[in-house]
């Protein structure tokens, strides 16, 4: 069992992926007293009124919808933004609380209740897409229901197939996709400080952001030293969904927090990191 160490990550470097939220995750490294090394991996873009979302509309209003799956706050508020163009967000609402609605974790809640909407499902923590699922099922029968699924960044392939498995049907609302940022350079030169042993923790509070790591990584002939590299850092994982994706991409955390937040992840961190390194780097 990796133990505390009485040092923390007191003078560590610590790389770091977050765009949105990038300033506070950094901040909470500094007060640990490491240094951050920030290279944000991933930008929202925001879809305009596609037909996936103008189909989903028209069911919803035609009442050919059985429930809403909302996966995230932000995806929630910006599908409210694209609704804008063809309906109130009363009449929005209205629709919603005629069917079932389901929130994944406390954001989407939040999200929901900025519109009036009390969701009837949510997701216990670790608030995963398999909790979402096993919510459901609790709840009601899946089998012919027609579900609408609120992506986020990139379509949900294994709770869609979850979902169709026990017999229901899955309408796809993407409002926004992942892609990378216009800048690489922050991103490249953490890539570089990694692959030369210049950083002792890295730590992912979204799993796309791995994705993006290796992409770009890949672009510059460095993906086999990065991973490399990584297996002598100590990797610290925001959450189970996060462990989930990076564990698809062949990188296994070391750690994640009890609760899936930013905070409790840099806390862990300045736990378990510095022995988690030190046992690391005396492997030849």
């Amino acid at each position: 069992m990796d133990r505390p160490h009485s040092e923390g990550l007191k003078g560590m470097r610590v790389a770091l992926f977050e765009t949105r939220f990038s300033d506070e995750f950094a901040n909470l490294v500094r007060k640990q007293g490491a240094e951050p090394l920030v290279g944000p991996s991933l930008v929202e873009a925001p879809l305009d009124l596609g037909p996936e979302v103008q189909t989903f509309l028209d069911a919803l209003r035609a009442g050919r919808v059985d429930g809403l799956l909302v996966l995230t706050g932000v995806g929630n508020r910006k599908l409210v933004q694209l609704v804008a163009a063809r309906m109130s967000v009363d009449e929005f609402a209205e629709h919603l609380r005629g069917t079932l609605v389901a929130a994944r974790g406390p954001k989407a809640v939040r999200a929901l209740r900025e519109i009036g909407v009390t969701p009837q499902v949510t997701a216990p923590e670790p608030h995963t897409w398999q909790a979402l699922l096993s919510a459901l099922e609790a709840h009601t029968t899946l089998a012919q229901k027609r579900l609408a699924l609120q992506q986020y960044g990139v379509p949900h392939e294994q709770l869609t197939k979850a979902l169709e498995q026990r017999g229901a049907q899955v309408m796809q609302v993407p409002v926004y996709r992942w892609q990378l940022p216009d800048d690489l350079g922050p991103l490249e030169r953490v890539i570089e400080a990694i692959c030369a042993g210049a950083v002792e923790v890295v730590l992912f509070s979204a799993a796309p952001q791995a994705g993006s790591l290796l992409e770009v990584a890949e672009r510059m002939g460095r993906e086999a030293d990065l991973r490399r590299a990584l297996r002598r850092c100590a990797l610290g994982s925001v959450g189970p969904s996060c462990t989930e994706g990076l564990r698809n991409l062949e990188l296994e955390p070391d750690f994640e927090p009890a609760h899936s937040k930013m905070g409790h992840l840099v806390l862990e961190a300045a736990r378990l990191a510095r022995g988690i390194t030190d046992a690391k780097r005396q492997v030849p």
